[in-house]
This record gives structure tokens, sequence and C-alpha cells, in this order.
């Protein structure tokens, strides 16, 4: 077999794992088990992008499937809540429980002093709604999503007292090796009410004051009295937020949110946009309506996928609306209005933001109302209640906003998160015949004074130009084989990516423990036995796919045959080689002198369709006879076609003036073939 030499482009990014966190969406507790959520995600080089995806273990709705797919995650986890998680999501529950394990503690005449340590250890390990992930649902998500584990899709389990591992890179072990100054870390103040608590935490991220301590950072919480709506509008991305908080101390300025725990988890990362997809001056500001652990998520992880999402909740939309019967009655009868609590002025807040961000209807921007717990006709019902907590005219806000069904809600322009700078690494290389000769020299992060080992990981993801293989489960490690390992490389919707410097990492120097892979561009049939490799089923070319296969090689390719094909000159050459001698007939007694005799077909069968084509014939299809030359010399160079005598006397043949090509047999039925099935 002939070797195949190609040069192939290939562009390598380096960015943060991709990650999908599953919690349980039957839970009572389900607000608690976001904020848990949210605070291992914290902890982690790019966890303000991964997503919180609601689940029974069963089934995920539509809507969180595209958006898994939109995202494409690279790993999938699961935060259960354990019993220690109740002292905030049900004290009276926990306090309750604690005393009635003190009083068994104490009949036991075991000492009072060990207690506490103990219940603490057991509370941690006590799972509470534990969410399990059922067979049939494990393996649709390694078949619709091909994640690097694909024996079992969940490769981590979370709770408050355990996070993430490897192959995952904790913000608090890398933070100092940082080029940019942070100074003191910002956290978000003390907040009791759950859903203010995550409206906030969605944005800051959630951490303790020691977690940055070991890295030398000092963490600084604003004071429990802050008036958090400032906090709200500021996270929120209110250009007007600066104006209100100027006279409070601690100021938000613009080194708040970079600070604060989701802020560093961005450290030296950069999100990005399909320039063809996105276009600022007309993306809408997305509302998502609704008190529901699905209605938050949607919220959730929509906002990390795109800028301009944010959540209104439903009950404080409705209290904030009769308060404003009320203050209207009020001011009817002459008397003082009472003062909005904080719920009902967070959501005059928050329609306010969102109609700051649309411009206030001044240019192509438009606010959509949308929902996963209410449907259109509910969402209409809603939009005046909504129009009437602004500021401005209801009658004109109402007019900006769009009532959309949640299917509407589109996920075609998403971000991308990568490290600053090290979006676009070109390199060439050779393949013979579809595999690398040379390794390929893999990208470092290089926006930290230095790379921490073993506590610094990345993935590098690469495009190779005119190879986009599909993504599916196995196929990575065919790919990129690192150590022969099935869960390090994987294909993904942004090319194929592999894990980075090692698993295997020993001593401190990178170049020693940093791969640099060989790569392999299985074919079309090798794709293809990967798809069915599962179902035992085993793919061959059929002959008339070897006929086919052999055209492409011939032509160089599916893109010079399909413009071969495509071209109505060689195409309408194509079509003669399939002609019957009745067509040729036809030719021969055409009043035109020059068509005559151009296509011979000697078979005495109407139906032969064995035609040869003399010089004449190419160049009445190419327009001149020096095109006509230049291609029958490629042609016959590719051997495509040959060229002699279709006679065996050649003084005949120079007395008739035919000089006859055909196509050679293999690629005269496969081009044939391809030609009429396009008609």
């Amino acid at each position: 077999m002939s070797e195949e030499v190609t040069y192939q482009n290939i562009t390598a990014t380096v960015r943060p794992p991709r990650c999908a966190i599953f919690i349980n969406g039957k839970s009572k507790y389900w607000k608690t088990a976001v904020d848990g959520a949210i605070a291992k995600a914290s902890e982690m080089w790019g966890g303000r992008y991964f997503l919180i995806i609601p689940t029974d273990g069963i089934t995920i709705a539509d809507k969180f499937w595209e958006l898994l797919k939109a995202y494409n995650p690279d790993h999938l986890a699961v935060f259960n809540l354990t019993f220690s998680d109740l002292e905030v999501a049900d004290p009276k529950q926990y306090k309750a429980t604690k005393e009635q394990y003190k009083k068994s503690w104490d009949s036991k005449g075991t000492p009072a002093d060990h207690f506490e340590e103990w219940f603490s250890d057991s509370a941690a390990q006590s799972r509470v709604d534990q969410l399990t992930i059922s067979d049939a649902l494990d393996k649709e998500l390694i078949y619709r999503l091909s994640p690097f584990h694909f024996t079992d899709a969940i490769d981590t389990h979370l709770t408050r007292k355990s996070g993430f591992g490897y192959p995952f890179t904790k913000i608090a072990k890398i933070i100092s090796a940082s080029t940019r100054h942070i100074g003191p870390v910002r956290l978000a103040p003390q907040i009791e009410d759950l859903t203010l608590k995550l409206l906030v935490h969605s944005e800051t991220g959630v951490a303790s004051e020691d977690h940055y301590a070991e890295a030398g950072f000092i963490a600084k919480p604003l004071p429990d009295n802050y008036a958090i709506l400032d906090v709200l509008k500021h996270v929120g991305g209110s250009r007007l937020a600066s104006t209100v908080v100027q006279d409070q101390e601690p100021r938000l300025d613009d080194d708040f949110l970079p600070n604060t725990p989701f802020g560093l988890s961005m450290l030296h990362l950069g999100q990005y946009y399909r320039a063809d997809r996105h276009m600022d001056y007309k993306e809408p500001v997305v509302l998502v309506l609704g008190d529901t652990v699905e209605d938050f998520c949607l919220y959730y992880s929509l906002s990390r996928l795109h800028e301009g999402v944010r959540w209104l909740p439903l009950k404080w939309l409705r209290a904030c609306n009769k308060a404003l019967n009320e203050r209207r009655v009020q001011r009817k009868k002459e008397e003082e209005p009472r003062q909005f609590t904080l719920t009902e002025s967070a959501v005059l807040a928050l329609v306010n933001l969102a109609y700051e961000l649309i411009e206030y209807g001044h240019h192509e921007k438009r606010i959509q109302l949308c929902s996963a717990s209410l449907n259109r006709r509910q969402l209409v019902a809603y939009r005046t209640q909504v129009a009437r907590c602004s500021y401005f005219a209801a009658s004109e806000v109402s007019t900006h906003i769009d009532c959309i069904p949640v299917e509407s809600v589109s996920t075609s322009c998403i971000l991308r998160v990568f490290e600053t700078n090290n979006y676009v690494n070109h390199h060439s290389m050779t393949f013979v015949n579809g595999k690398s000769v040379s390794q390929f020299e893999t990208p470092v992060v290089k926006n930290f004074s230095e790379i921490r080992l073993p506590d610094h990981y990345w993935l590098t993801s690469l495009r190779i130009e005119g190879y986009q293989p599909p993504s599916l489960p196995k196929l990575g490690p065919r790919i990129v084989n690192l150590h022969n390992s099935t869960t390090e490389s994987r294909v993904a919707e942004d090319g194929i990516v592999y894990q980075c410097p090692s698993s295997v990492i020993f001593g401190n120097e990178l170049d020693a423990v940093l791969v640099r892979p060989k790569i392999e561009m299985p074919d079309e049939m090798g794709l293809f036995a990967a798809y069915f490799e599962d179902a035992d089923v085993t793919v061959k070319y059929s002959d008339k796919g070897k006929y086919f296969m052999d055209t492409l090689r011939r032509f160089g390719g599916l893109d010079h045959l399909g413009r071969f094909i495509k071209s109505p000159d060689t195409r309408d050459i194509l079509d003669k080689f399939s002609w019957t001698k009745k067509q040729a007939k036809g030719i021969q007694l055409s009043e035109t002198p020059g068509e005559r005799g151009s296509v011979i077909c000697l078979n005495e069968s109407a139906d032969e369709q064995r035609s040869y084509l003399n010089l004449n014939a190419f160049t009445l299809s190419m327009g001149s006879e020096e095109a006509a030359a230049s291609l029958v010399d490629d042609l016959v160079g590719k051997r495509i076609i040959e060229r002699g005598y279709i006679f065996r006397c050649e003084r005949l043949m120079h007395l008739l003036g035919i000089v006859s090509t055909r196509f050679l047999t293999s690629s005269h039925v496969s081009v044939a073939t391809f030609a009429n099935s396009s008609r």
C-alpha cells in the first residue's frame, strides 16, 4: 500500500475543564444543595463556568439536555447534601436531632467534650436526599455527551466536606503564582434569606475567610449590615450602582467582583464568543421567572453560557405587586405608605436592572421573559406585574418584554472560556496515512509566574483543519493516546481535548512530564467502526464502496471530486462517458460539424454505456482546445482516464482523426454511479 502524505494545520488552545454538577431536583433542601455546589465550584480554576443541573437520577428535562449539549462538559459530578447541611437548611430539625444524640451520648457516660467532634464528623458523613444516577441515565449521559470517563459518566462526588480532586486545579494552590495584583479577597456579607443568598452567591461565589489563608491571602467579607441591595445591583451589572454606594465603606468598586471567589476562579481566563454569532447590540436580556429548582438552575446554567441572564423569584414578584397595590390604596387615603420589605425592594432592583441592561428600550435589545415552571400564557399574565415594578411607565416597559416558552430560549450563541492570550497556537504537522510523523508540541499555561506541579492542570484543545470527528465515546484515545489511558482524551464540540501536563507527575520539571502526543486521524471507516463498536457491528466497504474510495484516491479527495462533478464543464464531460449508443448516434446526425464523432459507442447494444471520447469532445465541453488538452493531461496523470486507440489500425485512426479516451473501469463505475445519483 502506497503511503499518503498530508500536511495539516492545527490550532491549539489552553483551557480549564468544564464540569456539570447534578443536584437532586426532588429535594426540598435544593437551595442549600445549590449553594453547596456553588461553594465547591468557587474553589476550582474555571469553576464559575461550571453548570448546575437538576435531576431525579432517572431523567433530565429536555431544556437541560440542550444546555448540556451546548456546554459539552468534560466531567460530570454529583453534589449530595449531608446532615450537617441541615444546620442552615432546617435549623429546627438539626437542633432537635443534635439534642437527641446528646442525651443518648450523656446517658452512656461518654466524655462530653468528645461529643461535638463526633457529631460533626458523623453529620458530615450522613447523606440527606442522596442523589443516585440510574444505569440507564448514566449510559445516556455517556452516549450524548461523551465525557472523559465513559465507563461511569459521573467521576466526582461532592459534599460540603469533600470537593474536587485530580484533574481539577484548586485556585488556592495557584493564586500566589498569578501575575496580576490581587489584594484582599472580597466576600459577600452573611445573608439569612436563602433565595437572596443564591442571587448574590451565583455572581460572587462562596468561600470561608480562612480558605485562602494557606496561600497567604486575607479574605474580607462585607459587614453583615452592609446594604445588600447595593450588592445585588453591583453584581448584577448595574452601571448606576457605583453612584448609589459611594458613601458606603468598603466601597463596591471595579476590584470587587474580580476578587470574589468566582472572580478569582476565572484568574487569567477570558470569555470568548464566536464573532459570526454574537451580536451584542441586539442580544436580549433573559429574565427567568419562577421559584422552582428548575427555574433557578435554568437561570444559573444559562448565565454561564451567555451574559445578560437574570433570575426573578415569582413569590417576590407577587409580594411586590401586592405592596404596590397597598401603597396605592394608602395614598388614596392620604396615609403614609409603608416601606418596602427587603425582598420587595429586591424585585424593584431586579426589574429596573433588566430595563437598564436593554438600555431603556432605546435600541434593539429586548427583555425575554421565560420560565421552566410557567407556560407562555402564564408569562403573559405576569408581564404586566413585572412592568409595574419598574420606575418607568409600566405601559412603556411592557412593550419591550417578550414572553417566550422555555423551548425557544436560544443556545446558539454561547461563550467559551480559555486562558487569556492562549486561544490560538498554530502548528503545521506532517501525517502519513493519517498518523502524525512527529509529536505535537503541547502549549502550556503562560499567564502565571510559574506552573505549580503537581497542583496545576489544564486541557489542551486541538482543532485540525478539515477534520472534525464526531463526539463519540472511546474515540478520543484513538486520536490522542496518552499512556493507553481511556480517561485523558476525548472528542469535544470544540476539538480533540487531552489532559495536561500528565496524569503521572514526578519531580518539578515541567518539560519531563508534559505530554507531547502523536496524533492519529481515523478515516471514515475508522469513525464508522467506532460508532458501531458497542453494537458489535462490523463495518467494511461494499464493492461499490471500494470503487468509490478508489475514485476519491485518484481525484485527491472528496473536495476535488466534488468540484469536478459540480463544475458545468467537467460535469458535461462526465455525462458524456455515460451516454448510450442512442445518445451518441444523435450527435452523429447533428447539423453542427464539430460535434460529429466526438462520442463513439462501438457496441451494437443501444443500452451499452461504454463510451469513448476524443479530444474534440473535451474541447466542446471545456470551451477551448488548450483547456481540454490540459484537463486530459491532468486526468491521465491521475490514472482517471486512459489515452489510446479504439481501432487497432493506427493508419485508420489517423485517417479518421480520432484519438480516444476512456475512464478506467473502477473509476468509470464509481463516478458514473455518483453522477447518476446526484442528478
